[in-house]
């Protein structure tokens, strides 16, 4: 049933998004922040991700999802690879504002212009919310808090 929404979700997307972000992961155990840079591509049928200065990059399709660097291909089923299923239903659910996608993991509030999903009881023992702010259809922040207080930032950028 996911496989098909998804597949009628990505059928909907006419156009292509090209999405410029930083993302900023702060670890509690070091107290430290590490930046980096990247693009996300949302097309008809596929979403890619690739981080500046890195080889790696990340394609989500229907079928699988795969992880490809310079020497090595490696394909996954959503199934395998929970957690880039999960990040990637929640990249495609923000940014095309399809919050159906993000139902089936979480529950949802929204005060003034912020949204906060509070995750279901699978994921509420590594995730303690996410926060998001959009201004039209461009992402102002997104925060991935999690239960031992590390957490990632990631914006949208020009």
């Amino acid at each position: 049933m996911k496989i098909l929404f998804f597949i009628s979700l990505l059928t909907t997307i006419v156009f292509s998004q090209k999405i410029l972000f930083n993302e900023t992961k702060y670890i509690y155990a070091l107290d430290n922040e590490f930046t980096k840079n990247g693009t996300l591509n949302i097309d008809k049928n596929k979403v890619t991700l690739h981080y500046n200065n890195s080889e790696k990059n990340m394609i989500y399709t229907a079928e699988n999802i795969q992880i490809i660097t310079k020497n090595n291909t490696k394909t996954f089923t959503h199934e395998e690879s929970v957690e880039y299923n999960l990040f990637f239903q929640l990249v495609l659910g923000i940014f095309t504002n399809n919050t159906t996608l993000l139902l089936d993991n979480f529950t949802i509030e929204t005060e003034k212009n912020i949204i906060t999903l509070l995750p279901n009881e699978y994921l509420a023992s590594v995730i303690k919310n996410i926060k998001y702010e959009k201004n039209n259809d461009k992402l102002k922040y997104l925060t991935i808090n999690f239960i031992n207080q590390d957490r990632i930032t990631i914006e949208e950028i020009e």
